[in-house]
Order: C-alpha cells, then structure tokens, then sequence
C-alpha cells in the first residue's frame, strides 16, 4: 500500500509548507469577496435582496445543494460521476413528503428512510460501477431515467403541498431562539466536519483518494477499488436523498420534478469544480464545494433580481463548469494545490 498511500501523504504534508498554503486558499477567498460583492451590490440596487427572508433562502438552497454536492465531490475524486443525485433527491423530497401529507409520518421516521433509501440506490449505482466496466457517466446516467421514473410511478403525479408543523420547524427554525442559525445549517456543518475528516484522516479517505490517482495502482497497492467505490457512491446517495428531506421540511412542497427539474446534478458537479476537486479524480476539496453552493446560490438569486430570463441560468452554469475545469487544468500543469 505504500507505493499509493505515502505520495498522497507526502502531498498532504505539503499542503501545510507556507508555499502550499498560499496556493489552497485562494480559491475560497475568492468565492467569499465574489459572494460579499454581488450580495452587497445587489443589495444596494434593490434592498429586497439583503431582506431576512431572502438571505435565509439563498442559505438553505445552498444547504440542500451543498449536502449533494458534498457526496459529488467524493464521487469526482474517485474519477467518477453521479447523474442519478437528482432523481434521488427527487425520491427523498417526495416519498418523505407524501408519507407525511397523507399518513403523518414522524420527522425522525422520514430521517431514517431517507438515509436509508438514499444508501440503498447510492449502493446500487457504485456495484454497478464497479462492477460493469461501464464509465460512471453511462451507468449513472441509466439510473437516472431508472430513479427518475420510480418518483412518477410511485407519486402518480400527487405533489407535495403541506407537511406536519414538525417538519416546517426541523427547515427552517433555529437552532436556539437566540442563535438565529438555521437547523439545515447546524447540520450541513456537522457533515462538512465529518465528511472533511473522513477524506482527510481515515483509510478510506486516502483509499478513496488513490483511486481517483491511480486505480491500477492502487489496486497493485492491496486496496479494494471495488468496495471504494461501492462505499462512495452509498455516501452521495445517502446525502442527495437527505438534501430531499430537507428540500422539503423548509419549502413545504415537492413534486415529481424535484431535484431533476432544477438539474441539480449539474448543479453539484458545478460547484464541486468551482470549489476546487478535480475534474480527473485525487482530489476533493469540501470546504470549496460548499462555499461554491453557496455562491451559485447568490449568483442564480441575483439573476432573479437583475430581471434576467430564466433560459440563460443553464448556460450560465455551464460556463461556470467549463471556466472551473479550466482553471484547474492550469493549476496542476503548474503543479497546484491538492486539498
């Protein structure tokens, strides 16, 4: 396993050197000043965009598409993709949602059901990867229509429109009365933690890391390539249902085109290349995928506000993902961060 795992220690240790410092967080920065900018110069042109109310939803869209996000940035550096994240998050909204309109389900019962619904479909695209030699793209892409048309069968076109107090209260009320932090906050913050110190500090996270380097490699090295994989697209899974669980306590509503209607899962490939993974696998950087949430968030809400027709937001996006794998492209020709 040393071949493997000691570069991408040395490489860690690195990172730490001044030298590295200085080329990991600028990326971040400049996700924060562009975030502040557009917020404050939005905010001047029409004080409707600083309001509480809009602030607090540019936060939870981007705590819904940060959760999934964070599970594509793990997929992304195993040089893989996730497609199906949009219809899964579709599933949690929905199936959750409708449980709780029509039979009062509990807020903890709908947790445990999207977890476990999301590891089971997660765990169903990563045996299919890694098991039938098909890029991730094609088979994601399957499950995709697959998931996409389990939510039409199993909602037969019934939206969500109403849900228990409880679940409105688990979206969008505080943490305490006098810590105005969103709960979906509180939480995103929590999985950040864990899912940071799970690439960073365990031997799955470096398993999964060497992957994304080199399969062959790290498979020559004693590591299982198979169950990586497997285990990281059940994570991504796990969390886009989650996100869909709390897509719908904090709007209330849900129908059956949650989650693909918005292309989430070009959304979290967005910003998971915004915030710095990169693009052919070996790295993921989670703190820059959730700032990089937040700040497509902004962007898209400003675009509201600027009156500009909604059929540009797509080619807004896909530039923003051609401008990222760009960009960091350059930086590892330059011999750039690895985070």
């Amino acid at each position: 396993m040393s071949d493997t795992i000691h570069p991408i220690a040395a490489e860690t240790a690195a990172v730490k050197s001044p030298s590295a410092a200085r080329r990991r967080w600028p990326r971040e920065l400049v996700l924060l000043i562009v975030i502040i900018a557009v917020t404050a110069g939005i905010g001047v042109a029409d004080p409707g965009f600083v309001a509480k109310q809009n602030l607090q939803f540019m936060i939870l869209n981007s705590v819904v598409l940060s959760l999934v996000a964070l599970g594509q940035t793990l997929v992304i550096a195993t040089r893989g993709i996730d497609l199906s994240v949009a219809p899964v998050m579709g599933l949690g909204a929905v199936v959750t949602g409708l449980w709780a309109q029509q039979f009062g389900f509990p807020l903890w019962g709908a947790v445990l059901a999207s977890l476990a619904m999301g590891a089971v479909l997660g765990t169903l695209n990563g045996v299919l990867v890694a098991n039938l030699n098909i890029p991730p793209i094609i088979v994601t892409l399957g499950t995709y229509s697959i998931y996409g048309g389990i939510v039409f069968i199993y909602s037969d076109g019934v939206q969500v429109y109403a849900v228990p107090p409880e679940y409105a209260t688990f979206g969008n009320a505080s943490i305490l009365p006098f810590l105005p932090i969103p709960i979906p906050v509180v939480i995103l913050a929590g999985v950040l933690g864990l899912s940071w110190y799970m690439l960073e500090h365990t031997v799955f996270g470096r398993a999964l890391l060497a992957v994304g380097n080199n399969a062959a490699a790290a498979y020559s090295a004693g590591i299982s390539c198979a169950s990586t994989v497997v285990r990281t697209y059940a994570i991504a899974g796990t969390l886009a249902c989650f996100a869909g669980l709390i897509f719908v306590s904090y709007t209330g509503s849900a129908t059956v085109m949650t989650g693909t209607g918005d292309h989430i899962e070009l959304q979290s490939i967005a910003v998971a290349l915004i915030g710095g993974t990169a693009a052919a696998g070996g790295r993921g950087n989670l703190i820059g995928t959730v700032m990089g949430s937040l700040f497509l968030s902004v962007i898209l809400t400003a675009l509201v506000f600027m009156h500009v027709p909604p059929i540009w937001y797509s080619a807004g996006e896909g530039l923003m993902i051609l401008i990222a794998v760009t960009v960091g492209m350059n930086q590892s020709r330059a011999g750039g961060e690895r985070t």
